[in-house]
């Protein structure tokens, strides 16, 4: 008798909501993604926990603000449609909004974590820890930000997902999380490599070989992605090679794209897996969802 074959298990997305328009934008994302992919979806709105103490008074507030976030995942009952009885709303109490999706991200084994935008928590009373660099830092997996304005738009299916590639193994991570929505979704998957050839080049050379140099480059970039081109035959695949600086040129990448993806940058483990580098900067300037993938344990070294 042959052994039995492990069922794949069931993807976890967590979404942050508060109820403002950003959340509904995260909202909107995140059920488009569950839907794709046939995901659990679970939206949590974070309130403080035990903000003034064990007194009769402080368990009264305490009440409240409970009272508070239930009514605000009523707007994400609304939001949700037919979807909701499928979807696990709760309220959660915690120290940041952003400890909260953490913890229940760990709890649940999610596989990703939504956020909107500007990520204001607990109706703008508290917010520390409640803005997209504040979930990205420390987060246990991915972490999609949808755009100003998503929830307004009639998102279907992407038909186009970009992967800013460099032959990183945080790279190389996050092309099998955009492969496998590429798959889930029938899209295009673009892979793209930025190239900056006058880093590095010192003393100044004579424009023959600085062009030398920059044609080297890109070559090296160009034949780089072709062979992860050819790892992945079972998709419709492009590759370009782009000149100039990383954040802005992926930022324009992003205004021709429905999902673009990026890997954190991290050493180590994935914990704090991008402040202060090229993807936090796409936090604030792309123009379509932006799925950062952090750095896994175990994770490939080189393409399949």
């Amino acid at each position: 008798m042959s052994a039995p074959v492990d069922e794949p298990q069931p993807r976890t997305i967590v979404a942050g909501f508060d109820g403002s328009d950003h959340a509904a934008d995260a909202l909107a994302l995140a059920r488009l993604l569950a839907g794709l992919e046939d995901a659990k979806l679970v939206v949590a709105c974070a309130y403080p926990e035990d903000p003034l103490g064990e007194s009769a008074a402080a368990l009264e507030v305490a009440r409240a603000v409970r009272g508070e976030a239930e009514e605000t995942l009523a707007k994400a009952r609304a939001q949700l449609g037919d979807d909701v009885e499928t979807t696990d709303l709760r309220a959660v109490a915690g120290a940041t909004p952003a400890r909260v999706l953490h913890d229940l991200a760990e709890t649940l084994a999610a596989d990703l974590i939504v956020v909107g935008a500007t990520h204001h928590g607990w109706a703008g009373r508290l917010l520390a820890g409640s803005t997209p660099e504040r979930v990205l830092d420390e987060s246990p997996c991915a972490v999609a930000v949808a755009p100003n304005g998503f929830a307004g738009r009639a998102a279907g299916a992407p038909e186009r997902i970009a992967i800013a590639y460099d032959g990183s193994a945080e790279a190389l991570h996050a092309l099998d999380h955009a492969a496998a929505l590429a798959r889930a979704s029938g899209a295009r998957l673009r892979i793209v490599t930025v190239v900056n050839e006058a880093i590095g080049v010192y003393p100044p050379l004579d424009p023959g070989g600085a062009e030398e140099i920059a044609g080297a480059v890109r070559d090296d970039a160009g034949e780089r992605l072709a062979l992860i081109r050819g790892h992945f035959p079972d998709l419709a695949i492009e590759t370009a090679v782009l000149e100039g600086e990383a954040a802005p040129e992926l930022a324009l990448e992003s205004t021709r794209e429905d999902v673009l993806f990026v890997g954190s940058r991290a050493s180590g483990p994935f914990r704090r897996v991008l402040l202060g580098s090229v993807a936090s900067k796409l936090l604030h300037d792309a123009q379509c969802p932006l799925v950062v993938v952090p750095r896994g344990n175990g994770e490939r070294t080189s393409p399949r």
